[in-house]
């Protein structure tokens, strides 16, 4: 389960208190309304609370970086760096050194998503599962719809769906009983 808590906009004690044990939890706190440092807080605080990943942005400063990573080495809590562009997917290459910067840059796992406007794209992102390291690789967009879907399949470590219809937090996510229904389909085939 994933926990914006950029979104949520409240303090990760408040949030932890109400979510099984048993689940698995990924805090993300995106840049935009809070500062860095609020962000490394609720961050920081969510690993101490049991967060399993900590999600950040490849793109973040070192110093930010830094600071994640040593609390997250602390609490035993895995690093997943994110590259995202909302606008387009870039070449394969470029999708390629994006990959191997979010390892470079201390991810355990890394994850790429981007907005997919053709089966070009879409054939980039699938071919970044042939390379190594433990990633997560989805398409935004109506057509990147079906790799959200497969991505597991594919090799992903997960993939995301909002709770339900209307809460998407990216274009083209799938709601949780959509993506439960198909997968059960697949299942039982």
């Amino acid at each position: 389960m994933e926990l914006r808590l950029d979104q949520i906009g409240t303090e990760p004690d408040a949030i932890y208190s109400r979510v099984p044990a048993a689940w698995k939890t990924i805090a993300a706190c995106r840049p935009g309304p809070y500062g860095d440092h609020q962000r490394l807080e609720w961050l920081k605080s969510s690993m101490n609370l049991g967060a399993h990943f900590v999600d950040v942005e490849v793109e973040s400063t070192e110093e930010y970086l830094k600071e994640v990573k040593n609390h997250a080495e602390v609490n035993g809590t895995r690093v997943i760096m994110s590259y995202h562009n909302f606008q387009e997917t870039p070449g394969y290459e470029q999708l390629v050194h994006q990959l191997e910067l979010c390892f470079e840059r201390g991810g355990d796992i890394a994850k790429l998503a981007t907005m997919v406007h053709s089966l070009e794209d879409l054939l980039h992102l699938i071919r970044l599962y042939e390379n190594p390291g433990r990633k997560v690789v989805i398409g935004m967009g109506e057509m990147g719809r079906i790799l959200r879907l497969v991505a597991p399949y594919l090799g992903a470590e997960f993939t995301f769906a909002s709770p339900r219809k209307g809460l998407e937090t990216a274009p083209g996510q799938l709601d949780l009983g959509q993506l439960s229904g198909i997968y059960k389909m697949i299942d039982e085939s």
